[in-house]
């Protein structure tokens, strides 16, 4: 006997859900749910669920219901999640379950009432990615950008850059539970509206042995953070930004200005600066001997 399987929200994404996995093999599709009743209905019709329901609470009351797909928005997603569970069904969601503080003591009482047992968290991430293929490293990077943004400079949607948007990050961290964990914060913008994190940089030193340097940007404009990555190569690049300008140098034979000097400035400047550094500590050890 097919057991029964009810949405939450009634979407297309819950719909696609069910069809990638072929749930439909394995489960009734008995009811969905919309706040909008009439919305519902015509979802119900269009996707044949036998029943439909105009508020969660309803949906979530009828005991003929084994499964939940709950996909709603990340704000309310872990009070119905917490509301099913209570209510003695099973839930099928993603991440994040939760995303707030307020939602902490709730989320530590199904783990401890064993309740989070009947929560599946699809894993459409790679949770645990980022701890295999690094564990065996002693320093770290961890850079994410969120392109989703880049052109509001804030919105009502914005998801937490840090809370919703890092799983393989919290996974690793998990996995250090009874390890001596410092996180230092270098600098944090929050959303204007929100109050949610779009851009953090802090560096995570686990047992002073490990150390993880965290930059994570949403690309809302007013971030001002831009990444610039250089990669170490021994071979020449063949496409050279100024490649017009060497053959107007080898054909010239008139002098060239090329900025070739460019070098010489910040070459000196930092021999000073550190000559300077190398000479304050010489002096501070002399010193320190004579007190």
């Amino acid at each position: 006997m097919k057991s029964n399987l009810a949405i939450l929200s009634s979407d297309q994404k819950s719909i696609n859900f069910i069809k990638d996995f072929n749930l439909d093999n394995y489960c009734n599709l008995y009811a969905n749910c919309s706040r909008n009743v009439e919305d519902a209905e015509r979802f119900s019709k269009k996707y044949n669920f036998s029943k439909y329901f105009g508020s969660y609470e309803e949906l979530i009351a009828d005991k003929k219901i084994d499964f939940i797909i709950n996909f709603l928005p990340s704000g309310i997603k872990f009070e119905y999640t917490y509301l099913c569970l209570k209510n003695n069904l099973k839930v099928i969601t993603d991440y994040p379950l939760i995303s707030s503080e307020g939602e902490l003591i709730s989320y530590n009482e199904i783990i401890k009432s064993l309740l989070i047992s009947n929560v599946f968290l699809i894993d459409n991430f790679g949770f645990n990615k980022f701890f295999n293929e690094t564990s065996k490293n002693k320093f770290i990077t961890y850079y994410k950008k969120i392109n989703k943004y880049k052109n509001s400079e804030n919105s009502l949607s914005n998801t937490d850059i840090l809370f919703e948007q890092c799983p393989d990050l919290f996974y690793l961290i998990n996995q250090y539970q009874k390890s001596d964990i410092k996180i230092s914060v270098l600098d944090r913008i929050k959303d204007k509206i929100t109050n949610k994190n779009c851009y953090l940089n802090f560096m995570i030193t686990i047992d002073s042995n490990v150390r993880i340097h965290v930059t994570l940007d949403n690309s809302n404009i007013t971030n001002g953070h831009v990444g610039y990555k250089i990669n170490n190569t021994n071979e020449f690049n063949t496409s050279l930004f100024n490649s017009e300008d060497l053959i107007k140098f080898i054909n010239s034979k008139k002098p060239f200005d090329n900025l070739s000097d460019f070098q010489y400035y910040p070459f000196k400047l930092f021999h000073e600066v550190l000559n300077e550094w190398k000479y304050y500590i010489l002096s501070v050890r002399f010193w320190d001997l004579l007190s």
